[in-house]
């Protein structure tokens, strides 16, 4: 308990004797002379204490202390939205509480702090009936801490539930979100045409509630789809839609998240200068929010662009730092992705073994969560590691499967076509379209066996390509 005697408005000359009277009754202990800081000197005294007072006084105390926290530090409430969320909670006050709650969960998942935010949007849940637009916020927003988790069923599950709730009491704007969400989803899994069709679904929605976020962000999640199905030109036009509107509401988070996807697609069009600038840019601003997530995704992408410059240095500092970030949080997605990069560094220093073992490791994590269009990514770069051990018949079964799979990206193609030219000058066209075909038959599970196994397994070196983060 902390009583601030140096504010005259708060001194209390009887609160001040009855804290002399514990203190020296050993109850309590003081802990700083400046601020008239107190401690229980155990646990059970508190809880003692507590238990003997009235459940009306105890509300009015988690009252006063949530009310005196809001008047004190107004200026700086993000630091106490789990206390404020927690007194409010307890005395009653249940709009305040489920508000601040949000308000929490929100910054904590901003943070990369998906436990507190879990645990903040829950307590939410639990106060909200069962029918109503902040219970539908609740959900969505439990779908995105999910999502960035890489716990693609849980994320599908509470969109579906913030959907069906934002229906149920006809929030369009929820309704848009939700559905975006689910978009999402479907593109990390590599269902392409559907994320698409969602998308399209949630900006009709979106426009319909009117609400500039909501339409941003359906403007945003469409781009997405269209560049992962290789339409950069209808991607670049949702995402600059998007950016326009984020710019309106000084929504800096918006902002960064459409830097980062027209970066994304500059990269792709090999306007790398560009691209560098937009990423360096959309980092710039996810450090300024203090979002961790954010920040691990588009170091990942100045890491890539370092490669292709050449700077191999700044390339695997990048990398390790994103790394770092995506360890911490628990990015799963964003740490198999920065493997496959690191695999591309190490490839290039000739280590064939090692990269290879890298490429290895992140398909099996891209596979286990589900993330089809990465682990499509990384078998086409395996396929460029065989093709340099001079194994190339397997090299154009696993491009010929990658290539051909409607779960992988346009990027696939794009960044791997020099693998099936080499390929064409080591077999005959014959040889090399039967491989591509007989690949494009398999099943990525078997294949993703056979490779963890260890057989076809030959050492040699070459560079490889990367991938970015959208």
């Amino acid at each position: 308990m902390n009583f601030d005697f140096l504010k005259p408005k708060l001194r209390d000359g009887r609160l001040e004797s009855v804290l002399g009277e514990i203190e020296r009754a050993d109850f309590v202990r003081r802990l700083n002379e400046v601020d008239a800081t107190y401690s229980f000197k155990h646990v059970l005294i508190q809880e003692t204490a507590y238990a003997s007072l009235l459940r009306q006084d105890r509300r009015a105390l988690h009252r006063h202390i949530a009310d005196s926290c809001e008047q004190l530090f107004a200026g700086q409430l993000d630091e106490y939205l789990a206390l404020l969320a927690f007194h409010y909670d307890e005395a009653g006050e249940t709009a305040k509480a489920v508000s601040y709650w949000m308000r929490y969960g929100e910054r904590a998942m901003q943070i990369g702090a998906y436990p507190e935010a879990i645990h903040a949007f829950k307590h939410a849940l639990v106060l909200v009936p069962d029918v109503c637009s902040e219970r539908a916020r609740a959900l969505t927003q439990l779908g995105e801490v999910f999502a960035r988790r890489s716990d693609l069923d849980l994320a599908e599950e509470h969109f579906r539930d913030g959907l069906a709730t934002a229906i149920a009491v006809d929030d369009a704007r929820i309704a848009a979100m939700a559905l975006t969400g689910v978009a999402r989803v479907s593109s990390q899994r590599g269902e392409h045409v559907r994320a698409r069709q969602l998308g399209q679904e949630a900006l009709r929605w979106a426009i319909d509630s009117r609400d500039q976020e909501a339409i941003a962000r359906a403007h945003r999640q469409l781009g997405v789809a269209f560049n992962y199905e290789g339409d950069n030109a209808a991607a670049q036009t949702h995402l600059e839609m998007a950016l326009a509107l984020f710019r309106e509401r000084q929504d800096l988070e918006g902002v960064g998240s459409c830097l980062n996807s027209l970066g994304v697609i500059a990269r792709d069009l090999n306007e790398l200068e560009r691209a560098g600038i937009l990423f360096q840019e959309a980092v710039t601003l996810a450090r300024q929010l203090g979002d961790r997530y954010a920040t691990g995704v588009r170091l990942v992408n100045l890491g890539v662009i370092a490669e292709q410059r050449g700077d191999f240095e700044a390339a695997e500092r990048y990398q390790n730092q994103a790394l770092a970030i995506t360890q911490e949080i628990g990015d799963r997605e964003g740490s198999a992705l920065i493997l496959i990069n690191q695999s591309s560094l190490t490839l290039t220093r000739g280590d064939v073994q090692g990269a290879y073992e890298m490429a290895q490791r992140a398909l099996q994590t891209a596979m286990s969560l589900g993330s089809l269009g990465l682990a499509y990514y990384v078998l086409a770069f395996i396929a460029k590691i065989k093709s340099a051990q001079g194994n190339w018949i397997q090299a154009a079964e696993f491009l010929g499967l990658a290539f051909a799979h409607p779960s992988s990206t346009a990027d696939v193609k794009n960044d791997f076509q020099d693998v099936r030219a080499g390929l064409e000058t080591k077999l005959t066209r014959r040889v090399l379209e039967e491989a591509m075909q007989r690949g494009a038959t398999r099943d990525l599970q078997a294949v993703a066996r056979e490779l963890a196994s260890g057989r076809a397994h030959e050492p040699a070196g070459e560079i490889a390509h990367e991938t970015v983060a959208v």
